[in-house]
């Protein structure tokens, strides 16, 4: 495996700030770079611009601070942190049973009114419907039992009411995810256990409430989990993923997943340095979605770059090049 050759980015988080927009930094001042180019002219005039002695120099690497900016660098802390292990479980969204209303006809009779469409939001005790009954020919009133948006309408005015459901109400506030827990994953998955419900656009926290057996001939039980919809962002029969933290365990130092790339077979990362950034080649443990453990090559207190490490790579690919050709 080749070593690494380590790279010096003249990207200092002063220069970012103090920088005006479009300049481009550089260690050391204007008659240093003219030197440089001094010196590079003539290399070229004796043939010869390559030499063991000149690695660090050919590391070195110039960036816009401007360019640096609108690219969203950042950098982070190396601290401590926690690597989750979990099992990614599947299932869909299902309305409360208490939660759903059918209303029929208290007696049997014509409808007179019939108010509610399907998609209207109702509130507890609104009036929906108005029946006459035909063994008194007076007019009854029926109401939502509880807040809800209408799901089925199956009457109008002028049939008859008799046993049929006239309006279905549901309450979407709140749904319950049922996942499918197959036997290779039941020793692992228990009530209490916190998941992160996904869909391909969003997710949230809950927690495993009930664990039930399958329905006959089903190999796999019910993970049941309640998710608050308040605000209307899920809807029922939504297919979803679930992550079930099944262990956690706390180590001194561990980076962000992002922040680590690969460079002629070593995971590195690139660690703030006074002249710039330096990579830096990591021996790594433990992973989840989000962070790694660091065995060794960081120490904690260090700053890293943690957002878009991916143009560092590039600069340092650009800069090896140049160097061989």
């Amino acid at each position: 495996m080749k070593p690494i050759r380590y790279l010096l980015i003249s990207l200092s988080l002063g220069a970012l700030v103090a920088a005006l927009p479009g300049k481009t930094y550089a260690s050391g001042d204007d008659s240093h770079g003219h030197s440089k180019e001094h010196g590079s002219e003539h290399k070229d005039e004796h043939g010869d611009g390559h030499s063991d002695g000149h690695d660090a120099e050919e590391g070195h690497v110039e960036l816009s601070p401007a360019f640096a900016g609108q690219a969203g660098i950042k950098t982070a802390l190396a601290t401590g942190g926690v690597i989750t292990q979990t099992i990614t479980v599947y299932g869909k969204t299902v309305v409360e049973p208490s939660r759903v209303s059918r209303l029929k006809a208290r007696f049997p009779g014509v409808i007179t009114e019939l108010k509610a469409n399907i998609g209207d939001k109702v509130n507890a005790g609104e009036a929906l419907a108005q029946i006459e009954s035909s063994d008194s020919l007076t007019r009854y009133t029926l109401t939502a039992p509880t807040s809800g948006i209408v799901v089925t309408r199956n009457a109008n005015p002028g049939e008859l009411a008799d046993e049929q459901v006239l309006l279905t109400v549901a309450d979407h506030s709140k749904l319950w995810v049922e996942y499918q827990v197959f036997p290779g994953q039941a020793q692992g998955i228990t009530s209490g256990q916190t998941v992160t419900v996904a869909s391909e656009y969003r997710q949230a926290e809950s927690v495993i409430k009930h664990l039930l057996p399958g329905q006959q001939g089903q190999a796999f039980r019910i993970a049941r989990v309640p998710l608050d919809n308040s605000q209307g962002l899920w809807s029922s029969g939504l297919l979803l993923s679930g992550a079930v933290v099944v262990n956690e365990q706390a180590f001194p130092l561990v980076v962000a997943n992002r922040a680590i790339q690969e460079i002629e077979g070593e995971q590195v990362v690139f660690v703030e340095h006074e002249n710039g950034f330096q990579t830096r080649p990591l021996v790594l443990g433990e992973s989840d979605g989000k962070n790694t453990r660091v065995i060794s090559g960081l120490h904690t207190g260090e700053r890293y770059v943690v957002e878009n490490s991916y143009l560092f790579k590039a600069e340092l690919k650009k800069s090896s090049a140049g160097h061989h050709h």
